[in-house]
């Protein structure tokens, strides 16, 4: 049976495959074929590249090699990411959709390129590493078990940190209290993203891929948390809905501002949240945190979030 590859047209059926493949991977990933939809839609808002090859045995896509810019990422530096069924692994899908999303990031002026895999394949891990990836950072990804959450045993850390006037308010009140909260937002988010321990500096986010990506779809207004000063915005917490699991959030970025940093906010963001979530019916959240990042890694630790296998981001230089 020939392999034929071609470009994917992101209609649902393509989407609808390349969704199938990762959950044959990995079952419980949160990947969702509208999360695929708003990622690309924003791309070619932005005028970003953002190309995903497929392969195909009849009309069966069995693999997906994407390629793009990223809104955190200097446009010299481009992502890469590579998936294939494992009923159809073996067949050297995997290097030639890599080779195609090398070749693609080249002629569109990269000069790095990111890729990332998880440490239960090896395969993909020799694959990366054969084509000259070496290993940049690690990320696991933890989740909290609501169900074993103690709401009671938390309230004193709260209390600690906002015994001096600090405020933790949903985002559903600010919008109400800042006429310009989303500036304001979208100004602590680029102020705390600049400070998280990367392996390479990240770039301040648009504020129109802010809007799309981050107050889009999944936003739950009264779930994103902001931690304030006086009028100051200085903290925040980021749950968001999940597709396709109703009884789960994901919880994106936690973090303060520099200066307000070791006064116990963060926790005191994500314990809120928490609080906030079991409240709702959810009965789970899931976080992911780069070993670089130790501060939160110790932070979710504290709080009870368990560790599942890493993922590890691979570096290459074109």
């Amino acid at each position: 049976m020939t392999a034929e590859f071609r470009l994917a047209f992101y209609n649902d059926f393509d989407l609808d495959e390349v969704v199938a493949i990762a959950r044959a991977i990995r079952p419980d990933d949160f990947i969702s074929v509208a999360d695929l939809r708003d990622w690309n839609d924003n791309q070619q808002r932005a005028g970003r590249l953002s190309s995903r090859w497929l392969v195909h045995h009849d009309d069966v896509v069995v693999g997906s090699g994407y390629v793009g810019e990223s809104p955190w990422l200097e446009r010299t530096m481009m992502i890469v990411h590579v998936m294939v069924h494992p009923e159809y692994q073996r067949r050297g899908h995997g290097r030639d959709l890599l080779e195609r999303a090398e070749t693609t990031a080249a002629e569109h002026g990269a000069e790095r390129v990111i890729g990332w895999t998880d440490e239960t394949r090896p395969r993909a891990m020799r694959i990366l590493e054969r084509a000259g990836f070496r290993e940049n950072d690690r990320e696991w990804q933890s989740t909290l078990d609501l169900g074993c959450f103690d709401v009671t045993t938390w309230q004193d850390t709260i209390d600690r940190a906002t015994a001096s006037g600090m405020r933790i308010i949903s985002l559903a009140v600010l919008s109400e209290e800042r006429p310009d909260w989303k500036r304001e937002l979208h100004r602590l988010y680029a102020d705390i993203e600049a400070d998280v321990p990367t392996q390479f500096p990240l770039m301040e986010m648009p504020f129109d891929d802010f809007e799309a990506l981050i107050l889009g779809r999944r936003l739950v207004a009264d779930g994103f948390l902001v931690a304030m000063d006086g009028d100051q915005l200085v903290g925040l917490t980021e749950p968001q809905l999940v597709d396709d699991d109703p009884t789960a959030v994901a919880q994106e970025m936690t973090g303060v501002r520099s200066d307000y940093r070791g006064r116990g906010i963060a926790t005191a963001l994500k314990v809120t949240a928490a609080i906030w979530a079991k409240r709702r019916g959810f009965t789970s959240i899931r976080t992911d945190n780069a070993q670089s990042n130790a501060p939160m890694l110790a932070v979710n630790a504290r709080i009870g979030f368990e560790r599942d296998h890493a993922t590890i981001e691979y570096l290459k230089v074109l």
